[in-house]
């Protein structure tokens, strides 16, 4: 697709409009969850009801976003990206107000599906905005602050809970939104004012697909969700997974407009890319649930004390995020994201042997470097794997990425606290197998990239062989 000079510069002109929008859909996604997991307790009261009950408010906002973000990545693609994003909008928006007045933790839950589903398109679209309307000249700065946009809300979600709970009440938790939703609309009106937004041309819907695709998440995140139980029910939701995903498969191969290409995965760089998100995303939420919770139960700190500490990894990757933005037009996405890889697994490895005698500064210290490795990976990682597609499926795959994440997400906390309840009820025990995993998960990343490295170095030297002997 050529774009004209106007075109360019009216990008450069609307870039800071641009990426306002698009991060603020991806820091109220996150800030929302933040929010809730400090109200899990105060919502018990307020509704005389169960843990485990609202709890649901939590997992199945995750559940819906997962098994809607890549059909609406598709969407977008065909009918436009902020198309999609305004309706995801003024959807959250709408589904905040129906929380803030639900009179039961039934209705609670409801709207948080609902919520969930406009939460869904938020984030499906977030990137796609970045990587089709700014400037390649500035697309690695933009993709920096769409990524500290992400880690903001990790880092204010809590506190905004804390405060909000402690002075006006639940009901602003859900409130708060519907303000910033509205100025990111007014400000959606004014990028797509004489804009004329790249989309590919209008393709089938692949509903059938599209249903499939759904299904097998939905049952692969709602078995995490299970995992550690005896309940036949986790075995069930793995096997439906197993059969959805085989038959989703086998029919994209055959469609003339599959929704993910398959051939991607042919692309060892792609493969490996995706996969460390996966791991990224669940990694990152092990260190987020573990150290709080060793330092709570195996140190008897605070949990005011102990929520400080766990803000200090997302506040690493803020402070990043923006540099690995910039550095990216001159180092490249593979080598910042084996830098973010490496400065993650340096803490994770020192946490293994530390974390039951270490001083709490140390904890501190080890949290905010794995958060520095984080910046420099995440907006990297998003410019590698969009790049692997042209203009016309860029909210697809940016929605297949934010996917990936999601489960590694729901996976590693499944399994997470599986350790952490083991029958032993040695919360060191627990705490260490988390990091192991956590290790190993970090350094098989790592290893991929420098496999692929290797075989691409290999490949190109054998070419040049073959082009010199002729």
């Amino acid at each position: 697709m050529k774009i004209s000079a106007n075109n360019r510069s009216d990008q450069d002109d609307s870039y800071l409009a641009i990426v306002l929008v698009a991060g603020v859909g991806m820091f109220l996604t996150t800030l929302d969850s933040g929010i809730l997991n400090v109200a899990i307790s105060s919502l018990v009261q307020e509704f005389h009801s169960s843990v485990t009950m609202v709890a649901w408010t939590i997992s199945l906002y995750s559940i819906v976003i997962c098994s809607c973000i890549v059909v609406f990545g598709r969407l977008s693609d065909s009918y436009g990206r902020l198309k999609i994003y305004s309706i995801g909008l003024m959807l959250f928006a709408l589904a905040s107000l129906f929380c803030a007045f639900s009179e039961t933790v039934i209705q609670l839950i409801s709207f948080r599906v609902l919520q969930g589903i406009g939460a869904a398109m938020l984030q499906a679209t977030s990137a796609a905005l970045i990587t089709t309307l700014v400037s390649p000249v500035k697309k690695g700065e933009a993709l920096g602050a769409l990524a500290a946009f992400f880690g903001l809300g990790h880092v204010l979600g809590p506190v905004a809970g804390g405060i909000i709970l402690s002075s006006i009440g639940w009901n602003w938790i859900f409130l708060i939104n519907i303000p910033i939703c509205l100025l990111c609309l007014l400000a959606c009106h004014y990028v797509l004012k004489g804009k004329v937004v790249p989309v590919s041309k209008k393709k089938p819907l692949n509903l059938s697909g599209s249903l499939l695709l759904s299904a097998s998440i939905l049952s692969l995140v709602y078995g995490c969700t299970q995992l550690g139980s005896s309940h036949s029910r986790m075995y069930i939701n793995f096997l439906f997974f197993a059969i959805l995903m085989f038959l989703f498969i086998r029919r994209e191969k055959r469609v003339a407009n599959p929704i993910v290409p398959l051939s991607l995965f042919q692309n060892g760089f792609f493969t490996v890319s995706l996969y460390t998100i996966f791991a990224y995303g669940g990694v990152t939420r092990l260190c987020m649930v573990v150290v709080p919770f060793y330092l709570e139960q195996g140190r008897n700190y605070a949990p005011w004390k102990s929520g400080l500490v766990n803000l200090l990894l997302p506040l690493g990757l803020v402070l990043t995020s923006n540099i690995a933005g910039r550095l990216m037009n001159s180092w490249g996405t593979f080598r910042l994201m084996t830098v973010g890889l490496c400065c993650m697994l340096v803490p994770l490895l020192i946490l293994v042997f530390v974390l039951p005698n270490g001083q709490l500064p140390i904890v501190c210290s080890l949290l905010f470097v794995y958060g520095i490795g984080a910046g420099l990976f995440q907006p990297s990682n998003i410019a590698a794997i969009m790049e692997t597609v042209g203009p016309s499926h860029q909210a697809t795959i940016g929605s297949v990425q934010r996917l990936t994440q999601n489960i590694g997400i729901s996976l590693f906390t499944a399994v997470t606290a599986g350790f952490l309840q083991s029958p032993t009820h040695d919360i060191w025990i627990g705490s260490r197998n988390s990091f192991y995993l956590a290790t190993a998960a970090t350094f098989l990343g790592i290893l991929g990239f420098i496999i692929i490295k290797q075989y691409e170095k290999c490949r190109r030297e054998k070419a040049n062989d073959v082009t010199g002997s002729t």
